[in-house]
């Protein structure tokens, strides 16, 4: 999904259709975007109308021009503290892939990119060594949307879940958490499956690349669809091994073969298969739909 695609989903009331260049970064900023844009809801709430005109990048920061009409003036004044706070945020989020960063020139080009992206389409960019605004009160280790975002070493070293599901989303309820199969976690073997702490931070990104919870920073793999991934978990589980690195939960991409394969142990009833089978043909019905838009 792109950074277009996914603002205007998630704020149709935008008007993103009519203005498709309206945005002009890159996606790492999309966190940045929807977090100014949650807080110009909330400020809205008495009432009044709020247009984006335009995002981009301007020397290496973030800039949002946007129009407002009949809101109040502790409004007005709130969602100009908001996008402060999103220009600040920018100098320290790799505007490519949303992890650490920090202004790099390339050549006269200005951008905010972390280690592994200060050195690619771009060349090699020399990192800004500037003096730091004694008067500004802003810190990035004091911001946790900022402060919990891993550094590339970091990322490279963090452990690895793969065929990952969210589990105890609900707003009353505890904060969610992962279930996946584990590689590189030290307190459960590679391969076998289990669940994370509870959720502090998630990847912006489409798919998502990281989570951190109350534990550590994990990378995330592959995303299966909730009953593709039942199938998978169900074939795992009564072959009774733990999944191969670099292979799909349930050994294979042969979605025919584990339902046969269910079907043939005799432990599950007919009528759990069926219906996981049922699932799984409706998910590929919709996504064959989604595919035709």
């Amino acid at each position: 999904m792109s950074l277009i695609t996914g603002l205007s989903d998630r704020y149709p009331h935008l008007g993103f259709d009519d203005r498709p260049f309206a945005v002009a970064c890159d996606d790492g900023w999309l966190g940045i975007l929807c977090a100014f844009f949650a807080n110009a809801d909330k400020a809205m709430a008495a009432g009044g109308s709020f247009m984006l005109l335009q995002v981009k990048e301007k020397m290496g920061g973030l800039r949002i021009n946007y129009a407002t009409a009949d809101i109040a003036p502790d409004a007005c004044q709130a969602i100009a503290d908001a996008h402060r706070l999103a220009s600040v945020r920018s100098f320290h989020v790799c505007e490519i892939c949303g992890r650490r960063g920090r202004l790099n020139n390339f050549r006269g080009l200005w951008k905010v990119v972390c280690e592994e992206h200060a050195d690619g389409e771009f060349a090699k960019g020399v990192p800004f060594e500037g003096p730091s605004n004694p008067d500004d009160p802003y810190s990035p280790e004091a911001d946790p949307f900022v402060a919990v975002r891993p550094t590339v070493p970091e990322f490279d070293a963090a452990p690895l879940i793969e065929g990952w599901l969210i589990e105890g989303q609900g707003e009353s309820g505890p904060r969610p958490w992962l279930y996946g199969w584990f590689f590189g976690q030290p307190d459960i073997s590679d391969g076998e499956h289990g669940h994370t702490s509870p959720i502090v931070q998630m990847d912006d990104m489409m798919p998502p690349r990281w989570v951190r919870t109350d534990s550590r920073l994990y990378r995330l793999g592959l995303y299966y669809p909730p009953a593709e991934r039942e199938i998978r978990y169900w074939v795992q589980k009564l072959a009774r091994r733990p999944v191969v690195q670099g292979k799909p939960p349930g050994g294979t991409d042969d979605m025919e073969a584990m339902l046969f394969f269910l079907r043939s142990t005799g432990r599950l009833r007919t009528m759990k298969i069926d219906r996981m089978e049922q699932a799984y043909r409706e998910e590929q019905r919709d996504k064959e739909i989604s595919r035709g838009r």
